[in-house]
């Protein structure tokens, strides 16, 4: 009996049985044809709703793979909050980044915005996303996969508030407000809100704050909007100890 390799494949759930899972499709292929697994090899997949399955490989078909569940592990490498990711998309490929950097740092969802300044409609780039959460979430070592939202009105969002904490970042904001990062500690569901490329208007920040949520500085440099949500992210988590011994 081989030990299980480190690299994680993805199995949908319908696909997992009492003491059997199968692959199919495009992780059969990866498995089979590119990494040229046998029968007996260990494999290992998430269901990306916080189970690590362990097996060894049963039986190889013409298009699928059937493992055998030797362990079942929970919630490996997530971590013990939920953070979202809200944010204005910037034009391009760059919230490709922020969803797959974010994935590897341990956002649990990311929000696509609409704000007035807002040059993009992202709604046709959600599938995208949601499958760059996925090869992100496999590949740096997690069981859950990422939820990329789809998009939805600023307003709207801070007007339903589902969240324990808001903090929106705010280039003009003194420095003194990273002291908010410490409130972050007592809470389990937090979002943090990055404007587009051009910011949030002082309506849009007027009207977060009025509904509760906190401004926050990302320091003393202007950033891209999606560097922007990779700092908040990396602060909030590591504030919250989440990244390891600093």
């Amino acid at each position: 009996m081989k030990r299980t390799d480190f690299q994680q494949f993805y199995v949908l759930p319908e696909n997992i049985r009492a003491d059997t899972f199968s692959l199919f499709g495009e992780e059969f292929r990866h498995a089979i044809k590119v990494l040229r697994k046998k029968k007996g090899d260990g494999l290992a997949a998430i269901d990306g709703r916080g189970q690590l399955y362990h097996g060894i490989i049963e039986c190889i078909k013409r298009d699928s793979v059937q493992v055998s569940i030797t362990k079942i592990d929970k919630d490996v490498g997530e971590p013990r909050i939920k953070l979202t990711i809200a944010q204005a998309v910037p034009k391009g490929q760059h919230f490709d980044l922020v969803v797959e950097k974010g994935t590897e740092i341990g956002v649990a969802a990311f929000q696509p915005i609409l704000a007035e300044r807002c040059l993009i409609d992202p709604s046709s780039r959600v599938e995208r996303w949601q499958h760059k959460a996925l090869a992100a979430a496999k590949q740096c070592g997690r069981s859950r996969c990422p939820v990329v939202h789809a998009p939805c009105e600023f307003t709207t969002i801070m007007q339903d508030n589902a969240f324990d904490i808001a903090l929106i970042a705010h280039e003009r904001i003194e420095p003194a407000a990273r002291e908010i990062f410490k409130n972050v500690r007592n809470h389990t569901n937090i979002v943090v809100f990055i404007g587009p490329e051009g910011g949030f208007t002082e309506k849009e920040v007027q009207h977060a704050v009025k509904m509760g949520a906190f401004p926050i500085s990302l320091g003393i440099r202007r950033l891209r909007s999606e560097t922007a949500a990779i700092i908040a992210a990396t602060k909030i988590l590591g504030a919250l100890g989440e990244l390891g011994d600093t």
